[in-house]
């Protein structure tokens, strides 16, 4: 009798479970192709170039006004446990531990980047990789010196990856993703001059990840045996020239879409004003960074094809900046002082497996070298 009573429970146990995987794999394990919407686009006058050759793969970068390369090797890779360093500056051909080989042991794993307007180079490092605390830092350039320190309470900001400062070097913006479509997404703006922060919180379909999965060269990007399909909100972010808008390119999302920096900026600004501000633009790729080029269109990688695509918010039209079928998944994103595109292949779907497990050093070493391009105008 009591054999039977515990087989009863293992089987209903079981079959709970069952119903349970079935409507996480139908709820946020499945979605469609989405279209390659650079196939029947003209490729305009870029040269491709492989600037940077290294061991591990790069994550993000920033080009300084002299045109030093800042970058990183991606925190999904854990390259520190096999490089010294993890965060470089390129200058003159020769990467160089920035802002020094000792100073290393004090990143937690830098992710996004940016140079201000005040030559201070920004650094995010979320929380959610394996840490307490989302820290946000900053250097001068000139001297190496941290000038800004900022740690996050247990559970803020814990999942940004991206950073931007506006142009009076006041206010740091971060989008906060959220884990993928369980958690909602927010925008976080950090005060420079009073160490506080604001955090608005949105289910705005811009904000969201959509109902698609993205195609790599090694399959569809799911993980967990397929359970959960990649699914990314707001990722990549940046401010017009103007500083009037803030653009917002979710991950695995059609839409480009903005909002103005009067309302990102306000403290008082509710869930349903952020909402009811954001406006759709237009259509984008699945990508990951975006930035803004000298006549203001929004730069975008397209990480199904391996290349960057330009969106002007003035005609609504999109075009094709240039790629190569042999970059896996084209990650941060910059315009350099004389209009050329830098940006990383951080070929992630190469190394990282369904578990999320860090690769080991082989994995790594069979995909080397690693690339950061850049697109230089031809004639130039």
């Amino acid at each position: 009798m009591k054999r039977s009573v515990v087989l009863k429970s293992v089987a209903f146990v079981i079959s709970a479970l069952l119903v349970f995987l079935v409507v996480i794999k139908f709820k946020y394990g499945s979605g469609k192709n989405y279209p390659d919407l650079g196939a029947n686009l003209p490729t305009e006058s870029f040269v491709l170039e492989k600037l940077i050759q290294l061991d591990y793969p790069p994550g993000n970068l920033a080009v300084a006004a002299n045109g030093d390369v800042y970058f990183n090797y991606h925190p999904n890779a854990k390259a520190d446990r096999f490089s010294p360093a993890t965060v470089f500056k390129w200058s003159n051909g020769k990467a160089e531990p920035f802002p020094s080989l000792e100073a290393q042991k004090d990143f937690q794993g830098t992710f996004g980047m940016t140079i201000d307007k005040q030559n201070r180079i920004w650094f995010i490092e979320p929380a959610s990789l394996d840490f307490k605390h989302t820290l946000v830092s900053a250097f001068a350039l000139d001297t190496k010196k941290r000038l800004e320190f900022f740690e996050f309470p247990e559970g803020q900001a814990k999942f940004a990856e991206d950073i931007r400062v506006t142009s009076d070097g006041k206010y740091v913006v971060l989008p906060n993703p959220g884990l993928f479509s369980f958690t909602p997404s927010s925008l976080v703006v950090y005060s420079v001059l009073n160490h506080t922060f604001t955090s608005i919180q949105s289910d705005h379909p811009c904000m969201r990840p959509e109902d698609w999965i993205i195609q790599t060269p090694y399959g569809p990007d799911r993980l967990l045996g397929g359970l959960l399909s990649f699914a990314v909100g707001i990722d990549g972010i940046e401010i017009s020239d103007d500083q009037k808008w803030l653009y917002i390119a979710s991950m695995t999302n059609s839409r480009l879409c903005r909002v103005p920096m009067s309302v990102v900026l306000n403290p008082a600004t509710t869930t349903a004003s952020f909402n009811q501000n954001i406006e759709d633009v237009g259509q984008k790729p699945m990508s990951d960074g975006i930035t803004i080029d000298h006549d203001g269109r929004v730069l975008m990688t397209d990480v199904e094809h391996g290349s960057i695509m330009a969106f002007n918010p003035a005609t609504h039209e999109l075009s094709k900046l240039g790629g190569s079928k042999d970059i896996v998944w084209p990650d941060g994103i910059v315009v350099g002082a004389n209009g050329d595109v830098y940006f990383t292949d951080s070929s992630i779907p190469s190394y990282l497996d369904e578990l999320v497990r860090p690769p080991t050093e082989s994995k790594l070493a069979e995909h080397r070298p690693y690339s950061i391009y850049r697109l230089k105008k031809s004639g130039t």
